[in-house]
């Protein structure tokens, strides 16, 4: 079974120019860029770099749209390892020095971190059941408890896609059993240590999307490699998973042959398993990616389907009924200069969300 997540969070000199820029020009002086959005019944994000993009607010028109349009409760930053032993917190320290983390919760928006490891190359390192993968939540927890003295709820997605992450992929049995005995006690021994900091902190594994899209119980492969892992779930805030196919629901797909389900169905196929172990649910990064499509990893035409059929009233209280309640789009470029009318497309949705009135049905 292939993902459709193949990214590494990559901070570049553009960020850091912009993340300096702005320190100097924005946060020198007395107001925010842009005040986060009202209070929702769901709680929505964007991300991969905060620095960026809100960087880029002032000097692109497009950017300050799409925030307007989506009014981000919380800015996605990811924490990643690329060596299999050590994250990288530079960019964190970064913002940390430079007061950027305190100005964005200053200016009314909340932060979610992501974990990630590099998996370009299988099995993966051992960052996440290490001490130093503790060690870098707790100094990255402390930065955040500093810049946070409200103590606005933050969310915590720990390891996003690790059920690829050994051989077999997406598989629990005697080959991967040791290190996800290893990865399920460390996350645990993470979400004590950023609780020690951030009490109200959300903290939740974040699954692969595509996990609960086969099944092969003999092999211990799909959706059957989820219920080791219950014992966790159940002592985690909630449970998050990602969603990135590049198809819309009803597209052929080659790799599996046959009409793809699309991202609205892979998410509420989600729910329906994840929410037996906690009925607090996040979709932490969707993306259609693929990147020969978009310069900026996916499909703007996808977006807009997707999001035609997730504003519908029925997909929203099946979904809602089931405990989702949060949701953070990954590549905000995807949504600038509203291509194929994929911002249109989110702002519906955020609009239906806000009016509340499907909750009623």
């Amino acid at each position: 079974m292939n993902r459709y997540s193949r990214r590494q969070y990559l901070q570049g000199l553009f960020a850091t120019s912009m993340l300096l820029t702005f320190c100097d020009r924005r946060f020198a002086g007395k107001e925010p860029v842009l005040q986060a959005g009202n209070p929702t019944r769901w709680h929505l994000g964007v991300g991969a770099d905060p620095a960026q993009l809100i960087g880029e607010i002032k000097a692109n028109p497009a950017v300050r749209e799409l925030v307007q349009a989506w009014s981000p409760d919380f800015l996605t930053g990811w924490l990643n390892c690329v060596n299999g032993k050590q994250g990288d917190l530079s960019f964190w320290r970064i913002w940390h020095r430079q007061g950027l983390l305190s100005a964005w919760f200053s200016a009314g928006y909340s932060l979610q971190v992501i974990t990630w490891e590099d998996d370009t190359k299988l099995p993966t390192g051992d960052y996440h059941i290490s001490q130093q993968y503790l060690e870098d939540l707790e100094e990255l927890a402390g930065y955040i408890r500093k810049a946070n003295p409200k103590g606005r709820q933050t969310y915590w997605t720990l390891a996003t896609e690790f059920s690829y992450w050994r051989k077999p992929a997406d598989t629990y049995n005697s080959q991967t059993e040791k290190y996800y005995q290893k990865l399920m006690q460390n996350l645990l021994q993470a979400r004590a240590v950023i609780k020690r900091q951030l009490p109200s902190a959300w903290v939740a594994p974040s699954w692969g999307g595509w996990i609960v899209t086969f099944d092969f119980p003999g092999k211990g492969s799909g959706r059957s490699m989820i219920p080791p892992f219950a014992q966790m779930m159940q002592q985690m805030d909630g449970v998050a998973f990602q969603s990135m196919r590049p198809r819309p629901a009803g597209e052929f797909n080659p790799e599996i042959q046959r009409p793809d389900p699309g991202n609205p169905e892979q998410i509420r196929q989600c729910c329906e398993v994840f929410s037996k172990y906690r009925k607090s649910l996040m979709v932490s990064h969707y993306e259609p990616s693929i990147k020969e499509f978009h310069p900026n990893g996916g499909r703007a035409d996808t977006v807009t389907r997707d999001f035609a059929i997730m504003a519908q009233p029925s997909w929203l209280k099946t979904v809602s009924d089931m405990g989702l309640d949060k949701f953070s789009l990954m590549h905000y470029g995807l949504y600038k200069n509203n291509p194929y009318n994929a911002l249109d497309a989110a702002k519906t949705f955020k609009g239906v969300i806000q009016e509340g009135e499907w909750a009623l049905g």
